[in-house]
Parts: structure tokens; sequence; C-alpha cells
């Protein structure tokens, strides 16, 4: 007969993961203090300098919020570039140019998935690489960049930026309220101190939990951006704005591979859209032949009228597969309540004035 081991002479998953979680932040903070104190150096771009960022893992609209400022100081008369990591892609080591404003100048796999839709999205010089001095000096060389929109910056301390934009997603704002690995969070709360302006996302759902940090209020809209044919063929833009009316009686397979897969089933079911099943992937996956094979079988399995995919994924597999289904792709906006946008406009606009 085997002796019962002690639960106390063994960690608990909980425990391990509470202490892991407290060495990351004391990590976290030291590294803040040795920038703080000048130990660590940070570098100051000739220009004016935008973060769009966040301190939770996982989605909370940066990449939207990013083509949201950028286009906004493009429509003041400025010229911006877009700079990413490219997380994934070939850039992220080498860096460099996703779009030089009019023409898109490499592949998904080089830029990383969320560099080529935004660079999709905006008529602006878009760069991804993991070194973002390096890179913005590449967009000012080579765009004579006045103003840089740096998507997911806020850790990126050693960049001095002019306005740090902190992005918290309204219903969870900072997860349950413990860092990472435990949590969500990948710095304390108290480093929102370091920010210039904070924004909600998410404001309009019903779900939301109050939080003492006054922010701007935004909400997502969705829409179907295109709709794929089984020959390649795109819709037109009547066909795509009447389809859900027209398919009612049909079912969707979803897949996605995003922070927050379980968003954008929420996404589609408000839509109005019949859902059939949903194969869920990692953020920034890379599908392989493997996936679309075992796609292709759930759909006919389900009985599913047409595959459903968001924009990030659907850059991801336009050029490598062929879906001989309907293919729905999904895309997502952000926009401000109320007189937010107003606000959040006049913010962005004497920040830059006051120094170009």
């Amino acid at each position: 007969m085997s002796r019962p081991v002690e639960r106390d002479s063994v960690f608990s998953l909980e425990t391990l993961l509470f202490f892991i979680s407290k060495v990351y932040g004391v990590v976290v903070k030291l590294r803040v203090a040795l920038f703080r104190a000048g130990v660590l150096k940070s570098r100051k771009l000739p220009c004016f300098v935008i973060s769009v960022g966040n301190i939770t893992a996982g989605g909370t609209g940066k990449t939207p919020m990013t083509v949201y400022v950028a286009g906004l100081v493009r429509q003041m008369g400025y010229r911006v570039a877009v700079v990413s990591r490219g997380y994934r892609g070939k850039f992220e080591q080498a860096g460099g140019v996703v779009c030089d404003g009019q023409t898109l100048c490499c592949t998904p796999e080089e830029s990383g998935d969320e560099p080529y839709l935004i660079a999709q999205s905006l008529g602006v010089p878009v760069l991804a690489g993991k070194d973002r001095y390096a890179v913005g000096l590449k967009a000012i060389q080579a765009f004579d960049s006045q103003v840089i929109v740096f998507d997911d910056a806020f850790q990126h301390i050693k960049l001095k930026r002019d306005l740090d934009l902190v992005l918290l997603d309204a219903g969870q704002p900072f997860g349950n309220g413990a860092l990472i690995p435990r949590g969500r969070l990948r710095e304390p709360v108290s480093s929102l101190e370091r920010s210039d302006a904070i924004v909600f996302t998410r404001s309009d759902v019903k779900e939301n939990k109050k939080c003492e940090y006054p922010g701007f209020r935004t909400f997502h809209y969705s829409s179907l951006s295109k709709i794929v044919t089984g020959s390649g063929r795109e819709l037109d833009e009547k066909s795509v704005e009447r389809f859900l009316d027209k398919n009612r009686h049909k079912q969707g397979l979803l897949f996605s591979g995003i922070a927050n897969n379980r968003d954008f089933r929420r996404t589609c079911e408000t839509m109005g859209m019949g859902i059939a099943g949903h194969l869920e992937f990692p953020d920034h996956y890379w599908y392989k032949p493997d996936d679309i094979t075992m796609l292709l079988e759930q759909y006919k399995k389900l009985g599913a009228g047409f595959i459903v995919t968001t924009e990030k994924d659907y850059v991801k597999i336009a050029e490598r597969f062929v879906i001989p289904e309907l293919l729905v792709v999904v895309g997502v906006a952000i926009d401000f309540m109320g007189d937010h946008g107003e606000a959040f406009e006049t913010l962005i606009k004497e920040k830059i004035q006051s120094q170009i």
C-alpha cells in the first residue's frame, strides 16, 4: 500500500504561479526603476512618437486603435508612419518596410499578421521590427515621417515617447488583478502612472467593471469586410451588405487565431449569424495544410453553409490556400462614444502642435 503524498510537501500549481508572478513583478519594477535612474538608457527619435499599448496580455483592440490614431494624424496633415514589432514575422529581427504608403512591399510571412493588416487598412508607410528605435529611424529617413505611431509599445520603455496611450478592456481592465503567469497583467496596475491617457475599449458591453481611472470610452463595431467565393471571386459591396439577411437559414463554421477567440464568436452571434461550430487556434497562428483540411472536413460534417474568419486570419491564408467554399471575412473597427472622440482628437492635436 503506497503512502499518500502530504499536501504541504508539494507545491500546488496555484502556489507555483503565485511565486513566479511575484518574481516577474520584481523584475518588471526593477527594470522600470533602472530606466528612471538612468542606468538603462532610453533613446529619443527626431519626430513625434505615439505609443498605443496595454498592460494586459491578450486583445484590447490595439491594432484597430493604431489604425484609428494613424488615420487621425494623417487627416491633421502630418506625415505619419506606423511601426509594429511584427511578431513571428521574418522582419521581427531584421526589420523591414511593409508598405511604402501606396504599395505592399512584402508578404504576411515577412511582416507578421498585424503589420500586414494595418498596411492593408491605411495609405501610410508601415514598417515592422523588434528594434523600434532603428525601425523608427528608417521610417524618418525613407519617408520623412513627422509622426510615428508605435503599435504595442507601452512596455518598450527603451524608446522615449511623446504620447503614451494605454488601452484597457472595460469588461475586465485588469483580468484577475494578478501578474503573468497567474493573471493577465504584463506589469503592475501602478504602471498606468506612466501613461498620458487611458482608452477603455468595449465600453458598450453590459458586464463592464468599475475602474477608478478616468479615460476615453470606445466601442468595437463589426462588419463583413469581404466575401470570397470558392472560385476566388469577391462579391460586390451590395451582395456583402445583404449576405446575412439572405442566409439567415444557414450556419457558418468559424475559425480564428486571435488573442480572444470567444470575442470573435460573440461578435458573429451579435451580428445575427448562425454558428455551426468554431475552430480555435492560438494568437498569431500560422495555418498549415492539415489545418485547412481539417477545416473543410468539419465544414462538411457539420453541414455549414459558409466559413467565417477574421481579417487578421484572412491575410495569412489568402495567398497560401484555396478555400473551395464561401468564405466570409469579418472586420473590426473602433470608435468613440459620445463626445469622447472630439476630446481625444483635441488631445492628439494639442500634443503634436506643442512639439512640431
